[in-house]
């Protein structure tokens, strides 16, 4: 019979810092998934990972870019065409 481990002890070659979530996907992103990272192997949670970061970077990237256009846009009165 399988022994039930203590949810603060890590599994056999896994980072203490890492966490084992259950999520949802449709069949079409599960194809996708299954393209970029065969089954069998371990680096879908990288994978995924990576992609996590990505985004974020991304998103702070547009921000940063919405921030310069404003203060351009407010500061346009500053320029004049010679």
């Amino acid at each position: 019979m399988a022994r039930v481990k203590d949810p603060q002890q890590p599994y056999s070659g896994r980072s203490l810092s890492a966490r084992v979530i259950n999520i949802t996907l449709q069949e079409e992103e599960v194809a996708l998934l299954k393209q970029f990272c065969p089954p069998g192997k371990k680096g879908t949670g990288r994978f995924l990972g990576r992609l996590i970061f990505e985004h974020a970077a991304r998103l702070e990237e547009r921000q940063r870019v919405q921030h310069a256009l404003q203060v351009a846009c407010s500061e346009e009165g500053l320029f004049t065409d010679s």
